[in-house]
């Protein structure tokens, strides 16, 4: 009964562990772009479609 209690454990202090686990990997495409360096008006964030980083361009508010 030990020996289950340690596995179970184990199991969890490594799934917690791994890095991106349980997050959500969205797609660039339909709203910015892929990119190494984002434009300085540009938002930085992570995609699963892109290499380095996915930048969006901030909407312009027009009155």
């Amino acid at each position: 009964m030990r020996f289950l209690y340690l596995v179970f454990a184990v199991f969890l202090l490594v799934s917690l562990a791994a890095p991106g686990y349980g997050k959500f990997r969205k797609t660039c495409a339909p709203v910015g772009y892929c990119s190494s360096k984002c434009r300085v008006m540009d938002m930085k964030s992570t995609s699963g479609d892109c290499k380095y980083s996915c930048c969006i361009p901030m909407p312009w508010k027009v009155k």
